[in-house]
C-alpha cells in the first residue's frame, strides 16, 4: 500500500467508525470551555495513565497540552478512526508494518501533523528520523515499555480523561501506600524521594524547617556545579515561612503553592519550585520542593499537586517516627542524667559504662551549662542541632530553672574555653527567634561523675547572678571573684548566724516602719563610692 493511501487511511475524513465517535461526541458534549482547566493533559497521562517505564523523546516542554481522547493505530483501514484533534495517537510498530510494511514512523508522525494529534506514544523502536520529524511538527512522543498491552494503555488513557477526579485520587491513594510503605519498612526519607521522583519526573528535594537539604533526587541529568546552583537558588527559610504565613489556617498541611528560584543557578534549568510543608501535628518539620521548568504564572498540573502533598505527608510520617525514636532516646538520657546527680557515687565506672552504651564518655572532664530560655520555638531541637553540628555528645535534662547541659572538655582545671560556644549557642538562638531570651550559667569542669554535681551548683550559681547582673548573657563562675566564695557559704549556719546579727534588725526596721535602710546600705557600699568617708547627704539612725 502506497503512502497516500495510507494518508487516507488516517482517518483524516470523517464519517468513520459511527459508535466510536458518538460515544467521544457524547463525553465533550458535556464539558464546555469553563471546564477546560480540569482536561486530562499530556503531563497527565505520561505521569498517571502511562507505564512507569514510559520515556518521553520529544515534549518536555508540552506537557500542559490538553489531550481530548486517545485512539490506537488498527492493522487494517482506516489505520485510525476520526481524528478531531488534540488526541492522543498510540502505534504499535507490528500494526504499522502490517498496515503497510513500506511505511515508516516518521512519514506518520507528519501525516498526523495535519490532524492536530496532541502526542503519539509508540510501541516498539523508535527511530532518530521519527525523533526529528517529531521535534519539527511539535508532537509530543513517547517511546512505551516492550511488554505492555497497546489496548490496557488506551484504556487507562481514556479513563483519565472521561473521570480525570476520580482517576487521580486513585493514583493518590496508590502512592501514598507506596510512600507510607517506603517510611514504615525503614527506607527513610532517602527511599521516598527516590519513589516520589519516579512518579513526578521532576528533581525532588526535602529541606528541614531551617532550609537545610535533608535528602533530593532527580538531579543526576545535571553537572555537580549545576546541583550546587540550583541548590543555592532554593527559597531561603524567610521565603518559605512567608509563603506559609499566606495560608488560611487550618489549611496548611492541604496546602500547595508555588515559588520562584533565585535568578543565579536557575538560568537554563529550573525557574520555579513547588512547595507544600511537611507538618507533624501541628508543627512545620520542613519541606517537600519540586523543581519545575515552568515559565512564571503556569499553574500547577495535578500530578504536581499530588506529589507534593503525599511527598509531605510521607515525610511527615517519617519525621514522626524519627520523632518518637528521639523522645524515647531523650528520655533515657534525661533519666541518666537525673538518676547521676542524685546518686551517691560509689561505683564511677559503672556510671562511665553506663555513659558509654548512651554515646558518651564520662572518662573526660564535663562542665555543666544551664541554659534558662524564653520564647524559643523548637526548644531543645536547637540544642541538639547545635551539638550536632560541633560533633559533640552530650548529656542534658530539661529542669525547671532552664536546660542542663554537660559540655566535654579536655582543660580538666578551667571551662573558660565554653564561654565562646556558649555566646554562639545564644546567639544561634537570637538568630532563629529574634524576640528570644537566652542565659547560660557555666561552672568549672567535674572530673569524674562524682564531681559533676559541684559544677552543676556553680552553673546554677553563675545563672542566677548573670540574670541579677545583666552585664552579660554569659556567666562563667570562675569570673567570680570573691562571689566564688561567698557562693560556698550558702547553706553555712555560721554565715546564716552572720547574717542574722549584721543584717538582721536593719531588715526587721525597715520590715516595721516601712523603711529604705536596707537599699541606702546598698547604695553606699556600691564601686561608684570613691571615699570610704559616708556622704554628707547620709544620715545615720540608732536602731533600738
Amino acid at each position: 500500500m502506497q503512502f497516500e493511501q495510507l494518508s487516507r487511511n488516517l482517518a483524516l475524513h470523517r464519517g468513520v467508525n459511527p459508535l466510536y465517535n458518538a460515544i467521544k461526541a457524547s463525553f465533550w458534549g458535556q464539558i464546555g470551555k469553563k471546564m477546560y482547566k480540569s482536561t486530562a493533559t499530556l503531563g497527565d497521562i505520561y505521569h498517571l495513565a502511562l507505564p512507569l517505564d514510559t520515556q518521553l523523546l520529544v515534549g518536555s516542554d508540552l506537557l500542559q497540552r490538553p489531550v481530548s481522547w486517545a485512539c490506537s493505530l488498527r492493522p487494517s483501514p482506516p489505520a485510525f478512526p476520526k481524528l478531531d484533534g488534540s488526541e492522543l495517537a498510540l502505534v504499535d510498530i507490528e500494526d504499522l508494518r502490517r498496515l503497510d510494511p513500506k511505511v515508516r514512523l516518521d512519514r506518520v508522525v507528519r501525516s498526523l501533523k495535519v490532524a492536530g494529534i496532541a502526542g503519539m506514544a509508540v510501541l516498539g523502536g523508535v527511530s532518530s528520523a521519527a525523533v526529528s520529524a517529531a521535534q519539527e511538527a511539535q508532537i509530543a512522543l513517547f517511546a512505551l515499555p516492550e511488554t505492555v498491552s497497546l489496548t490496557q494503555v488506551e484504556r487507562a488513557i481514556i479513563r483519565l480523561i472521561v473521570d480525570r477526579s476520580g482517576y487521580i485520587a486513585q493514583r493518590s491513594s496508590e502512592l501514598q501506600r507506596e510512600l507510607n510503605r517506603a517510611a514504615l519498612d525503614g527506607g527513610g526519607l532517602s527511599q521516598i524521594v527516590q519513589q516520589l521522583y519516579l512518579f513526578v519526573q521532576q528533581p525532588v528535594v526535602f529541606v528541614g524547617e531551617e532550609g537545610r537539604v535533608s535528602v533530593l533526587a532527580g538531579f543526576d541529568k545535571v553537572t555537580h556545579e549545576q546541583q550546587l546552583a540550583l541548590l543555592d537558588a532554593l527559597p531561603n527559610p524567610m521565603v518559605l515561612r512567608s509563603w506559609m504565613a499566606t495560608q488560611a489556617p487550618g489549611t496548611l498541611s492541604q496546602a500547595v503553592g508555588v515559588l520562584a528560584l533565585a535568578e543565579i543557578g536557575s538560568a537554563g534549568l529550573y525557574r520555579e519550585s513547588v512547595v507544600s510543608a511537611v507538618c507533624v501535628g501541628e508543627a512545620v518539620r520542613g519541606y517537600c520542593l519540586l523543581l519545575r521548568r515552568s515559565a512564571a504564572g503556569q499553574e500547577l498540573s495535578a500530578v504536581e499537586e499530588v506529589a507534593a502533598l503525599q511527598g509531605a505527608s510521607a515525610a511527615a510520617l517519617e519525621w514522626a517516627k524519627q520523632n518518637a525514636v528521639g523522645i524515647a532516646e531523650e528520655r533515657m538520657r534525661a533519666t541518666f542524667l537525673d538518676e547521676l546527680l542524685a546518686a551517691e557515687i560509689a561505683d564511677e565506672q559503672a556510671w562511665v559504662q553506663r555513659g558509654t552504651s548512651l554515646g558518651y564518655n564520662l572518662v573526660r572532664p564535663h562542665v555543666a551549662l544551664l541554659v534558662e530560655t524564653s520564647h524559643v520555638a523548637g526548644w531543645p531541637s536547637l540544642l541538639l542541632r547545635f551539638q550536632q553540628q560541633r560533633g559533640v555528645h552530650a548529656p542534658y535534662a530539661r529542669r525547671e530553672e532552664g536546660t542542663l547541659i554537660f559540655w566535654p572538655v579536655d582543660d580538666p582545671k578551667s571551662g573558660r574555653s565554653l564561654k565562646g560556644v556558649a555566646h554562639e549557642l545564644v546567639q544561634r538562638i537570637i538568630a532563629h527567634n529574634p524576640h528570644a531570651r537566652a542565659l547560660v550559667g557555666i561552672g568549672r569542669p567535674g572530673v569524674g561523675p562524682a564531681n559533676w554535681r559541684q559544677s552543676q551548683m556553680q552553673a546554677r550559681e553563675s545563672l542566677r547572678l548573670g540574670k541579677e547582673w545583666e552585664t552579660s548573657p554569659v556567666t562563667y563562675f570562675g569570673d567570680l571573684g570573691l562571689y566564688q566564695l561567698l557562693s560556698g557559704l550558702g547553706n553555712s549556719a555560721e554565715a546564716a548566724r552572720f547574717y542574722r546579727k549584721t543584717l538582721g534588725r536593719l531588715i526587721a526596721y525597715d520590715d516595721s516602719r516601712n523603711a529604705e535602710l536596707v537599699q541606702t546600705l546598698d547604695a553606699f557600699l556600691q564601686p561608684t563610692a570613691t571615699s570610704a568617708r559616708p556622704p554628707r547627704a547620709c544620715t545615720f539612725i540608732a536602731i533600738p
